[in-house]
């Protein structure tokens, strides 16, 4: 061990004296232990929040995604979509065409989104676990069905056993609009009955009806080829990169495929933007709380003056005192973001095993604060501590260095 780390140890773990210096020093070191505490659950709640959108995607978004970069409407030829339902992995390929549209029923009207879907999509069962009420269809014996999110269903007062009053579903007429012909056939109208009731998550339940394809088509004008978009289900344990290039050279570049975190960018981009900012401002706030280790190795050093004359007259050279102050500035630190980390890695256990802390969030789709921790946090708070710990330490040891220097200076001379 050397000189200067040796002297740090016995600085930093020399018995405990009730002095204002090592009063300071302990502030200090709970100080940089509850900063490195809070980081950690920060980070590991927002790790939380993007997993469980990951995980809500997962529920109703498909594997890939097939849109087009300029058009809202789009068609592919068949032998397009027959070398695409051929790529290895694929389970299958689902055209969707939706739209927004105004509904009436029982003297109410709400603007919703309309998907249209076809026999693929409820061949594949996706969403057939989110229905509470009613059942999983959406056309029967050649008449059209709607699976209506929860809020719309409730916000339209909608019944099952209403067989007589249809919900009507209107959609603006584009070439009778074009000629500026404000009449009833500036909207095409068709009607549907409610089949089930999904329940998702809130924004999905507050504007979205499941319709079948070809009653989408006919709404809004559209030839019997065009979609919004290909939705794609994949086979598990498949490389989705492998799928989506394999897809991509189909396809072209007039196209894109997209994966589940693709087609959530903007979103996900926000949640990471957002915690860089928040990890940004508590590494800010550490550094003003490291002003109390600034004051304690400022303290020490001028507690230590005779201790310095003493290593002085030992031979000990200006940078090993620089680099005992640092070391005792690293002790009292990284003792305190040890504690934090521990600390923080225990509560953050507990609250992913147990929910202690409520969302206090009405009817969400979880009842606690989600939480996931990741080894790169906890490796980025430490570089954060030890950059902190570093440049509050740089002037405190530079003074003991000095005020070394000028004892030497006024030691007096050997005859």
């Amino acid at each position: 061990m050397s000189v200067s780390l040796f002297v740090a140890k016995r600085y930093f773990f020399s018995p405990f004296k009730a002095s204002f210096i090592t009063l300071i020093s302990r502030i200090s070191m709970i100080g940089v232990g509850v900063e490195v505490m809070a980081l950690v659950l920060i980070l590991s709640v927002f790790n939380g929040l993007e997993d469980f959108q990951k995980g809500l995607f997962k529920t109703f978004d498909p594997d890939l995604s097939i849109v087009s970069t300029s058009e809202t409407r789009f068609s592919l030829s068949p032998n397009q979509i027959q070398q695409i339902a051929s790529v290895s992995g694929v389970k299958s390929v689902q055209p969707i065409l939706e739209d927004q549209a105004l509904i009436r029923y029982n003297g109410k009207q709400l603007v919703v989104t309309l998907k249209g879907v076809d026999s693929t999509f409820i061949g594949s069962k996706r969403l057939k676990n989110q229905i509470v009420d009613g059942d999983y269809l959406v056309e029967y014996d050649g008449h059209p069905f709607g699976m209506v999110g929860a809020g719309v269903f409730m916000a339209m007062g909608m019944n099952f056993e209403d067989i007589y009053h249809p919900i009507e579903a209107w959609y603006p007429n584009q070439k009778a609009l074009a000629k500026f012909q404000v009449t009833q056939e500036a909207a095409n109208q068709k009607g549907f009955f409610p089949s089930g009731v999904l329940q998702v998550e809130q924004t999905f339940d507050n504007q979205m009806i499941l319709v079948p394809l070809s009653w989408m088509r006919d709404l809004t004008l559209a030839d019997s080829t065009s979609v919004s978009r290909f939705e794609l289900m994949l086979a598990e344990g498949v490389q989705e990169q492998d799928v989506q290039s394999a897809i991509q050279k189909i396809v072209g570049g007039n196209f894109q495929v997209q994966t589940r975190d693709q087609q959530h960018a903007i979103l996900l981009r926000a949640i990471k933007i957002e915690k860089l900012f928040v990890f940004i401002l508590m590494a800010f706030i550490m550094g003003i709380a490291s002003f109390t280790l600034f004051y304690a190795l400022s303290l020490l050093v001028i507690e230590k003056r005779k201790d310095l004359r003493t290593l002085l007259a030992m031979g000990i050279t200006q940078q090993q005192l620089l680099r005992i102050f640092l070391s005792v500035g690293l002790f009292i630190s990284f003792s305190g973001a040890l504690v934090g980390m521990i600390l923080g890695f225990a509560l953050g256990w507990i609250q992913q095993t147990f929910g202690i802390i409520p969302l206090g969030i009405p009817n969400a789709l979880i009842d606690a604060y989600p939480i996931q921790m990741e080894w790169f946090d906890f490796l980025m708070t430490a570089l954060v501590v030890m950059v902190i710990t570093f440049l509050a330490s740089i002037i405190p040891a530079r003074k003991a260095v000095q005020i070394t220097f000028d004892q030497k200076i006024n030691l007096p001379k050997a005859d």
